[in-house]
């Protein structure tokens, strides 16, 4: 993977240049900018929780980000139900399945145990929960600044290495 900005704990970038830089390497990388619906926010949202906890797109990333926001954030029951109203997620998930089977993802997650270990372990010394819904007011701030109030201790880079990642054609090989 890439090396971004916003996978070092000191970014100086704005919470918005970040996003900027998430979805840049997305975009780099052939892969679709998902939008919000009309009145929404969840993807933007989901898009914060990257790059405010430094990580990328891969499925094991993609895994620990998942315990990242169960334990380290704010979330309602409705914010995961909208996000996974999603007609693209919901093709995602199928396709997902279909290539990688349930059994091969069950592995994954088995592997990432001691990684989720240690996002839970720095989430419980987070000083407070980050805010799923981001109010707008946090893209103006430094991400080294939000994460100094929030606590936030991301996962340093070589934890950040699966040896044997799980690849599939939605993977991003930069």
């Amino acid at each position: 993977m890439s090396k971004l900005s916003f996978q070092e704990q000191g970014c100086s970038l704005t919470l918005e240049q970040g996003l900027e830089e998430y979805r840049g390497y997305l975009q780099a990388n052939g892969k679709k900018q998902l939008s919000d619906p009309p009145g929404s926010t969840i993807i933007r949202d989901h898009d914060v929780t990257h790059v405010i906890f430094g990580l990328d797109t891969s499925l094991e990333q993609e895994s620990l980000l998942d315990s990242w926001v169960l334990m380290g954030t704010q979330w309602k029951l409705k914010d995961f139900l909208a996000y996974n109203k999603l007609p693209e997620f919901k093709e995602l998930y199928k396709y997902l399945i279909k290539e990688v089977s349930y059994f091969r993802l069950f592995l994954m997650f088995i592997n990432l145990i001691p990684l989720k270990l240690k996002v839970r372990k720095k989430a419980k010394q987070m000083n407070k929960k980050w805010p799923f819904v981001s109010p707008d007011d946090l893209l103006a701030r430094r991400v080294c600044d939000l994460r100094d109030e929030y606590g936030i201790k991301i996962l340093l880079p070589e934890e950040r290495v699966i040896e044997k990642p799980l690849m599939w054609s939605g993977s991003i090989h930069a």
